[in-house]
């Protein structure tokens, strides 16, 4: 696949996260907390350095919005948004399940993501309009239509012990109708294994822009759908997200998780 130079800087500052990551995986950390439950330690923080200085030294004139030190240029016309780190929980546990998240906003849509797994070495890519890929193959999510037959995956937000009613409800409730529900700590890597077929959907609250901005493009460009928990495509910057397969499938699921009946 011949990717623009949007795509190809994506690629190269995502590997540059990652080898920071690796550097640090499964070594003593220095980890500070954003909240109770809500991690950071050194390695987002030198791994986001290391990305921001290969974005910038190809596109020195874009924004940046990133997940750490507060780096908000969001109102330029191209915008990356990057988590450095997504799965930081499981990162510093050291379970595998971790990725370099980075997609390029140009003024309101989404044209370029990158989702990169280091420790799995996987790479999932896709650009507005020529598909999504994995290790440089195209992919496609699941053609499956039967919710019951369908496997979910979730993710919890920080906020759930001040305020767990309807995330416990939809996950009940969504548990009772699917043959599956897995919780693997990385809504972007959520998002991914939707766009490849390995789940037919993934919905959470909660969310920040840079958790979901490049899985996002990723399900959308292997044929799947995006919306909020009310089905408006206009999300990025919204609490809520669902992904799905299909427009059967979203359609169920969005009727499960209407707030209004929460």
């Amino acid at each position: 696949m011949k990717f623009s130079k949007y795509t190809k800087t994506a690629l190269a500052a995502a590997e540059a996260g990652a080898e920071v990551l690796l550097r640090y995986y499964n070594k003593n950390l220095n980890i500070e907390y954003k909240g109770e439950i809500d991690p950071v330690s050194q390695a987002d923080k030198n791994a986001q350095k290391a990305i921001i200085n290969i974005i910038k030294s190809v596109f020195p004139e874009h924004g940046i919005l990133a997940e750490e030190d507060g780096v908000n240029e969001i109102r330029k016309d191209f915008c990356w948004i990057l988590d450095p780190l997504d799965g930081t929980v499981n990162f510093v546990h050291g379970v595998p399940v971790f990725c370099v998240s980075i997609a390029l906003k140009y003024k309101k849509e989404i044209i370029s993501g990158v989702i990169y797994s280091p420790v799995i070495k996987e790479i999932f890519a896709a650009e507005k309009g020529k598909g999504a890929y994995l290790n440089g193959k195209k992919i496609k999510v699941s053609r499956i239509k039967d919710l019951i037959r369908s496997l979910a995956v979730t993710g919890f937000p920080y906020y759930v012990r001040k305020k767990s009613k309807r995330v416990i409800e939809n996950f009940t409730n969504i548990m009772m109708n699917t043959q599956g529900m897995r919780r693997l700590g990385s809504a972007a890597l959520d998002l991914a294994y939707v766009a490849c077929g390995r789940f037919e959907f993934f919905w959470e609250e909660g969310l920040k822009p840079w958790d979901i901005a490049a899985g996002a493009l990723i399900v959308k460009e292997a044929g799947g759908i995006v919306s909020d928990y009310e089905g408006s495509k206009d999300f990025i910057f919204k609490d809520t997200m669902l992904a799905s397969n299909n427009k059967i499938i979203h359609g169920k699921v969005i009727r499960i998780l209407d707030h209004k009946n929460n």
